[in-house]
């Protein structure tokens, strides 16, 4: 069976359970909605003195999200890409091969009616912490943890409060400690001016537990930036790098909005320090968005500077896009997106980066971006 056909299973199989089991829904249609995204995406990058690149790829992806009873909702989606945590682009190469479905998110969210405020979800889920502007600082925008998070959201008046805590699996290893990720985060939105402006500021921790003398988050020969060290046991080098750091993170945030007449403008600031580091450890970035694009016709600008120090935050998580991926890159991003139709946005990005700040001997980054958005 390959995967495509795994895939149709996995959906149908979910499908033919709930309608079997559902008491609260009078037919499947009540109870499971199926969404799903395509993204059309021309790329060109140029890193340093090489010739630029320039390719095609997509994003596809597949979602069944189902009621299984009045508090509790399983999600599954499917989606394109390779095991890395930080995409789902698929490239268009390989003489026209078959492209490879992976399974991109397997959740369930509760609630209890007594406790309307306090949610749980579980498993591979989408990334339950608040990223003001939608900030790919410390994580990117793919990336779906795995593990289990409890949210809770009060509104007092004019004032919107939410407090995430979260515990995180990163690796098990079947000798030796394993690495995992306890956070909590915690945002206040305040509301005034009749709804027009509000201001959100946020704090939170994400400690990154046995990283340090381990080796680097997924691609063990690659630490995406962050200082690594060879592995010494019984005076003997090993070939093999490691961690040279913890990763304590500590992040404060803030966002503004207004609606000038129709228009909203966003005004942010992210700024993370890594206090399991020595020297390297702080990460930034500021930025403004006027516009949104959400209805046909509506259009939105945003500009970004960010800058990223090498054992800011753990690379192997942070924007894949931002300098190549990784840490220790400083620069900015425009972009800009129109809403063409219902459900269809056509969106340009523009990358202008340096890397390799650490090393004193920076190169040139660019990226530009051109997405054709489709949702379903």
């Amino acid at each position: 069976m390959n995967v495509h056909e795994m895939g149709r299973v996995l959906i149908l199989g979910l499908a033919g359970a709930i309608i079997a089991g559902n008491t609260v829904a009078s037919n499947w249609s009540e109870s499971i909605t199926i969404k799903g995204d395509l993204r059309y995406r021309h790329e060109m990058i140029e890193a340093g003195e090489e010739d630029a690149r320039h390719r095609q790829r997509i994003r596809a992806r597949l979602g069944v999200y189902a009621n299984v009873s009045p508090y509790t909702q399983v999600g599954i989606r499917l989606a394109t890409g390779s095991t890395d945590p930080i995409s789902t682009n698929q490239t268009l190469d390989g003489a026209s091969s078959t492209k490879t479905f992976s399974l991109d998110l397997a959740y369930f969210e509760t609630y209890h009616e007594a406790v309307p405020c306090l949610r749980i979800t579980a498993g591979k889920l989408k990334n339950p912490f608040i990223k003001p502007a939608k900030s790919e600082l410390i994580w990117d925008g793919d990336w779906n943890p795995e593990g289990g998070a409890v949210t809770i959201n009060k509104t007092l008046g004019q004032i919107d409060l939410t407090m995430i805590g979260a515990g995180l699996w990163l690796d098990e290893r079947a000798s030796g400690d394993d690495s995992y990720l306890v956070a909590g985060q915690g945002i206040g939105r305040f509301h005034f001016n009749d709804g027009k402006s509000t201001v959100a500021v946020g704090v939170g921790f994400f400690n990154y537990v046995n990283t340090l003398g381990f080796e680097p988050y997924f691609d063990h020969d690659h630490s995406a930036g962050n200082t690594t060290v060879p592995y010494v046991e019984d005076e003997e080098v090993d070939t093999v790098l490691h961690y040279a750091n913890d990763y304590d993170l500590i992040e404060v945030f803030g966002e503004i909005t207004h609606k000038f007449q129709n228009t909203p403008v966003l005004v942010m600031a992210d700024y993370v320090t890594n206090s399991g580091a020595y020297s390297l450890e702080t990460g930034w970035l500021v930025g403004f968005q006027i516009g949104k694009a959400k209805k046909s016709g509506s259009w939105q600008l945003n500009y970004f500077y960010r800058e990223v120090e090498k054992d800011a935050v753990v690379g192997a998580f942070t924007s894949s896009d931002f300098g190549g991926g990784g840490t220790d890159s400083k620069g900015h991003v425009l972009g800009g997106a129109v809403q063409l139709a219902r459900n269809t946005v056509f969106k340009m990005t523009y990358f202008i980066n340096e890397t390799g700040l650490s090393e004193y001997a920076t190169e040139d980054f660019k990226r530009l971006q051109f997405d054709l958005q489709l949702k379903f």
